[in-house]
């Protein structure tokens, strides 16, 4: 799984795990040269047109020497390859968020997974924000929160009603809503 970013004269690739939650464990893969586009896109046409090529071909290089001294960048000699890993923390794997598909039924174990979809979703009612019982539940801020740094959090239940925890102390609780669900598009 991977990320494509094409820039002024630069195909910027960043490979993704589904495990990956820091996403400064991402390798990122930049082909292009200053002057133009030409080589990246020679390279595309030359692969044609399949990531799956390209990213083998990167696999390929030894980036411990010159990467333009190894055949796969050989063809394009105007072709500059580098290799580095992502400085962006909060970079996930599209597939470690999913589709956030609503919930259909309370699941039989709860999970952050299943928390996550309850919240994205807001299929809950009677929100409380534990932590300051005063101020509205910032159920955004926890989403992020629980994709940016999954480990530590608990869900526990109460009948109909569950509470997240972080780290051991209460800090939501709501009533789980599954029915009337409406598609966030028609809102």
């Amino acid at each position: 799984m991977c990320l494509i970013d094409l820039q002024t004269t630069y195909l910027q690739i960043t490979l993704l795990d589904e495990t990956m939650l820091d996403g400064r464990q991402a390798i990122k893969y930049s082909l292009g040269s200053s002057e133009t586009l030409e080589p990246a896109w020679q390279l595309i046409k030359g692969c044609e047109w399949r990531l799956s090529r390209i990213i083998t071909g990167l696999e390929t290089l030894d980036f411990n020497t010159n990467a333009r001294d190894n055949d796969f960048a050989n063809q394009l000699s105007a072709l500059s390859v580098r290799k580095f890993y992502a400085k962006d923390k909060r970079l996930l794997a599209p597939s470690l968020i999913g589709g956030l598909a609503p919930l259909t039924k309370p699941p039989e174990q709860w999970s952050i997974t299943a928390a996550i979809a309850l919240l994205s979703n807001e299929q809950f009612e009677q929100p409380h924000y534990l932590a300051r019982p005063d101020k509205r539940a910032p159920t955004e801020q926890l989403l992020l929160q629980m994709l940016d740094s999954p480990e530590g959090w608990d869900i526990t239940t109460n009948g109909e009603t569950i509470t997240l925890l972080y780290h051991q102390s209460p800090v939501f609780s709501c009533r789980i809503k599954l029915d009337n669900y409406t598609p966030r598009l028609k809102r």
